[in-house]
């Protein structure tokens, strides 16, 4: 597995572009990662805290298993204001100036919008999908996903993966494929075709991976229980380019792709517009809501349904 210093950009350039994603060793300093962890112990056990789930569509508290992990990701997290300690530990690893580096590399621009973040504890097991399916930009293709590990990922611990040079294919446009299940199942053909191009990213505390939305890429269940995989993932487009999503994901909005906001990087910008207080205001009034009804109800308007291994028998 090659991976490169933050310095070598044309030698990584080249990488990206043969192969469709690239590592760069080191990218997030540890200490900034110890900060988060600290902030996430804290609160992930705390009766007040909730959050919305990308893994379940729905507000939820955090429900851990018995190693203390928690079940189900985090979407949004930088947005949580009632716990600010959580939230600034989380941007400053987010927004890394070696973050905006790599990605000025890749596409040549040099300020960026995170479109969306997301936190695992523990791995959900991802199933195998390009990113333009659901969201892109228009035309497709410029858009870089950004994988952070917060620890050492073995293996064992459900490993993110990539299906190396998958994104020569091109888009696999929502439109030939307009079914989430169908979809699914076409991409599972092409990695059974090409099993032998699958790496698992193995990778070291404060690595980042960035890939191409073309490339085909997933998680593997976890096969030993006790294993955290702590990481987080953002997806990232050049300022002044339009976005693309394929399907509306939340009965509310909470992105303004035209009046992104600033972050504590001068070249990262953020689509989530909502304020902090009002948007953790609002999942609370939602939590209250289903408690009160006696069920929770997906906050999903789109047909993906789930993109858990298990929740599609994959």
């Amino acid at each position: 597995m090659r991976k490169f210093n933050i310095s070598e950009s044309e030698q990584f350039l080249d990488y990206f572009q043969e192969h469709g994603y690239v590592i760069i060793k080191g990218a997030v300093n540890n200490k900034k990662i110890d900060n988060f962890i600290k902030a996430y112990t804290k609160i992930k056990e705390n009766p007040f805290f909730v959050y919305y789930s990308q893994s379940s569509h729905s507000v939820m508290k955090p429900k851990l298993n018995k190693h203390g992990f928690i079940l189900d990701s985090m979407q949004s997290a930088t947005n949580l204001s009632f716990f600010k300690r959580f939230t600034a530990t989380f941007k400053e690893c987010l927004y890394d100036r070696n973050v905006s580096k790599a990605l000025n590399v890749l596409t040549g621009f040099k300020s960026h919008i995170s479109w969306q973040n997301m936190f695992f504890d523990k791995s959900t097991g991802t199933v195998d999908h390009q990113d333009s399916w659901y969201l892109d930009t228009d035309p497709a293709g410029n858009m870089i996903g950004v994988w952070y590990a917060l620890e050492d990922i073995s293996k064992e611990s459900g490993a993110f993966y990539v299906l190396d040079k998958t994104h020569k294919l091109g888009l696999i446009s929502a439109e030939d494929h307009p079914d989430h299940d169908s979809y699914v199942e076409f991409i599972q053909d092409i990695l059974n075709k090409n099993i032998n191009s699958k790496k698992l990213m193995t990778i070291d505390k404060g690595d980042i991976i960035l890939w191409s939305s073309f490339l085909i890429h997933g998680a593997d269940k976890q096969t030993i229980e006790s294993l955290s995989r702590k990481s987080f993932t953002s997806h990232f487009y050049p300022l002044g380019l339009n976005p693309k999503q394929t399907h509306k994901n939340s009965l509310f909005s909470i992105y303004n792709h035209e009046r992104p906001k600033k972050t504590i990087n001068p070249n990262l910008f953020s689509a989530i517009s909502i304020n902090g207080y009002i948007y953790n205001l609002l999942l609370y009034l939602l939590y209250i809501r289903d408690l009160i009804t006696g069920f929770t109800r997906t906050l999903s308007v789109n047909k993906v349904k789930s993109m858990k291994r298990e929740d599609i028998n994959r």
